[in-house]
């Protein structure tokens, strides 16, 4: 397949990104709030696949809670430096395309999908991804999805418009569907046994710190994000929800 703009800014990334936490996305607490919920639904017992491993920073933790990762990139420059940093122990790094697999040695007890089909073209090429993970999963096996959609940033910046900040719009380099077109085809295919979100998490980010510093100084990676950090994971805001960019969900495939 003929890689796309993203596809090439990631394995660019990879070549010349020095730090190798942020190399997969430089907001590390962010990264961290998402992790934490990923593990609790993890076991020692698991066979599990990591689609988008990115440069092996998250495969490097998988593997000290399951029995082994299967871990892949479509970025060949991503795969590689986690094969030379983390190198393979209980787990195995591979190029593959999520679109059109051809190395998975499924079927896997589990899946993780973090931040990943953003990076494809449109809501068809998500609703393939969705469907070959599905696919490469036991009866019974869990995808962990934690993706993004248009709905939290519409209504972040529905609020930031009524208090006079500029719209925060989503990355250039990522496509978003609404949760809406997405969700048939999960619940088609699996049941969902927990969700997560990033509600509470972008309202602070997103508004809060720009209204409190103004919109050309809220940064990632400030002491703000570092502050707010145990309030993440010790406060559970449902009603927030509408706000997040992200959203997590645990499915047992039918």
């Amino acid at each position: 397949m003929t890689k796309s703009a993203t596809d090439q800014f990631w394995n660019t990334r990879a070549a010349g990104y020095t730090e190798e936490a942020g190399v997969n996305i430089s907001d590390t607490v962010q990264r961290d709030f998402e992790l934490a919920w990923v593990f609790k639904h993890l076991a020692p017992s698991m066979r599990m696949l990591e689609v988008g491993c990115g440069n092996g920073w998250v495969t490097s933790q998988l593997r000290e809670k399951v029995a082994f990762v299967d871990g892949f990139d479509y970025a060949e420059n991503m795969v590689e430096r986690g094969r030379v940093k983390f190198g393979e122990k209980n787990n195995r790094f591979f190029h593959d395309s999520v679109l059109d697999p051809k190395h998975l040695k499924g079927p896997y007890d589990a899946a993780l999908c973090v931040r990943v089909i953003i990076n494809l073209r449109d809501t068809e090429e998500q609703k393939t991804a969705i469907r070959n993970i599905h696919a490469a999963l036991k009866p019974g096996g869990k995808l962990i999805l934690v993706e993004g959609y248009k709905d939290g940033f519409e209504q972040i910046n529905a609020l930031r418009t009524k208090i006079g900040l500029p719209p925060a719009p989503p990355a250039p380099i990522n496509y978003y569907s609404h949760l809406s077109e997405l969700m048939p085809l999960m619940n088609e295919l699996f049941a969902v046994q927990d969700t997560w979100n990033t509600g509470l998490y972008d309202l602070l980010t997103r508004v809060v710190l720009p209204q409190l510093v103004g919109p050309d100084k809220a940064r990632e990676g400030s002491d703000f994000h570092k502050a707010i950090e145990p309030i993440l994971h010790n406060v559970e805001t449902p009603e927030l929800a509408r706000f997040a960019r992200l959203f997590g969900f645990v499915l047992e495939k039918r």
